[in-house]
């Protein structure tokens, strides 16, 4: 192997993997998304999620008054438009980065510099969704904020299940494999 090569193997791997946890992260968080709730777009299958189909709490399952969806509601509003220009620009920026690394040849200072900015819209996204959680988390009282506290418990259980029964699937599969 080149030095070239090894050089941009290097760091492609845990940039790989790195994304490919984010990626199933996000999946995952979208599949544990309540059958309803007062979120802006449905997510999957028709289910309810928060700014920009992401999660934010499960409000569904909260017990919220006619008084707390309207002030949910107009937080969510408040921040409609910073929260789809951050995403827009992830977005941007991602698919920046897919033209890079599969540009004719390999320029690694226009790869890392994409996927620093990359880094940095993220970054801004997560900031922005930061301000709509903590805005709607002061609107619920001690013991919604306890039964969301709960249900968050719930769907990392879940995620780590759902991860364990992958990993045993893969692990038959590579069984079987090495037998046949």
């Amino acid at each position: 192997m080149t030095s070239a090569k090894r050089k941009m193997t290097r760091w492609m791997v845990p940039a790989g993997v790195l994304l490919m946890v984010g990626l199933f992260a996000v999946a995952d968080t979208a599949w544990g998304q309540p059958a309803d709730g007062p979120g802006l777009r449905r997510g999957r299958m028709g289910r309810r999620a928060g700014p920009l189909g992401g999660p934010l709490l499960p409000l569904g399952r909260l017990g919220l008054t006619q008084a707390q969806q309207e002030q949910v509601q107009a937080v969510m509003e408040q921040n409609r438009q910073a929260t789809r220009t951050a995403e827009e620009r992830v977005r941007e920026v991602r698919q920046a980065l897919q033209d890079a690394v599969t540009a004719d040849s390999v320029n690694e200072g226009a790869i890392r510099a994409v996927a620093t900015e990359l880094g940095l819209a993220e970054g801004d996204a997560a900031v922005q969704r930061a301000y709509v959680h903590a805005a709607v988390w002061q609107l619920l009282t001690p013991e919604q904020q306890a039964a969301a506290r709960e249900a968050k418990a719930e769907m990392q259980q879940r995620s780590a299940q759902r991860r364990q029964r992958v990993d045993e699937r893969r692990q038959r599969r590579q069984e079987r494999r090495q037998r046949g």
